[in-house]
């Protein structure tokens, strides 16, 4: 399939681009000049890059009349760990997702695949399926909704098919060095103290290759609509950073409690991914345990050369 991918120098998007051609796909990747591409180095000659700029209308409408690709997969947003939320780059993205929607639209795409956040629920309920109320709760929620729900009726209108994949928490080798687990890996492997807070809230972890090849599946699937995307599998934060203590052998470096926990946080946040289990093939390659020790393993080689 001739697949249009968005995103790709990404964090989920490298790994998405990997499954894509991994399974045979022609992947028409749209990066932007000057995109730091280092997360797909090994995969950039397989790739047929398209240098474009999201946010450029008329741009992007050329490039898609020229590509005509059958299919679409959008991962491209703004993500920057602890601005992201509440930046108003989500109201660009927003516009920029709906105006590369309606060049596909016109260019004759079959399907588009865009990508959602679980904080588009109301967190409160706990286990998520796909009908649970919806409960944004920032900028970044509201407009990743938003787009959910004018993808939703560009397809009636259109005829295009359109899912919204919602991802729940990912962790694995690419991630932002902010985020909870390189943060902790990479301070243990310094030999650092590391403060945390008690880790009780419960989440759903999930190894980002198999959202990328969960991502994958959605695309070559029939389903259209919200699709949850997540492990399936409540675990607490303490478990997760216990985990990565007892693999880098330093779980005396660890300082529970030292942090406080956020009053805001929910206590319990879990996929229901029957849906997405049920209409397709995918299912999880890594365990909590071995997705962490080969996203460790990644971790310490980095840090080794880095040194």
């Amino acid at each position: 399939m001739k697949v249009l991918l968005t995103g790709t120098t990404g964090f989920i998007g490298s790994h998405t681009a990997r499954s894509l051609i991994e399974a045979g796909h022609h992947v028409s990747a749209v990066i932007r000049s000057g995109a730091n591409t280092s997360r797909i180095t090994d995969i950039v000659s397989r790739l047929d890059v398209v240098q474009a700029d999201m946010f450029d209308e008329s741009e992007l409408k050329r490039i898609v009349s020229q590509i005509r690709p059958e299919a679409c997969l959008h991962l491209a947003w703004y993500t920057e760990p602890g601005i992201y939320l509440s930046s108003r780059e989500n109201i660009r993205c927003l516009t920029a997702s709906l105006g590369l929607a309606s060049a596909l639209t016109n260019a004759g795409c079959k399907r588009f695949v865009g990508v959602g956040s679980c904080f588009e629920y109301d967190l409160s309920q706990g286990f998520l399926s796909e009908s649970s109320p919806l409960l944004p709760g920032s900028l970044y929620a509201a407009c990743k909704l938003g787009c959910a729900y004018a993808l939703e009726q560009i397809g009636l209108l259109s005829g295009i098919q359109t899912a919204w994949a919602r991802l729940f928490y990912l962790y694995g080798p690419g991630e932002d060095a902010r985020r909870l687990v390189p943060a902790v890996a990479n301070a243990l492997i310094r030999g650092e103290h590391v403060p945390v807070s008690s880790g009780e809230a419960i989440r759903d972890f999930l190894h980002a290759r198999d959202a990328a090849d969960a991502l994958r599946a959605v695309l070559e699937s029939d389903l259209i609509g919200p699709v949850n995307i997540g492990s399936g599998r409540p675990v607490s934060v303490r478990e997760v950073v216990e985990k990565i203590g007892q693999i880098l052998r330093r779980p005396e470096l660890i300082g529970w409690g030292e942090r406080p926990n956020n009053a805001t946080d929910p206590p319990f946040v879990c996929a229901n991914t029957h849906l997405l289990r049920e209409n397709t093939s995918w299912k999880p390659a890594f365990d909590l345990k071995d997705g962490l020790q080969q996203c460790l393993s990644q971790l310490t080689i980095n840090l080794e050369r880095a040194a």
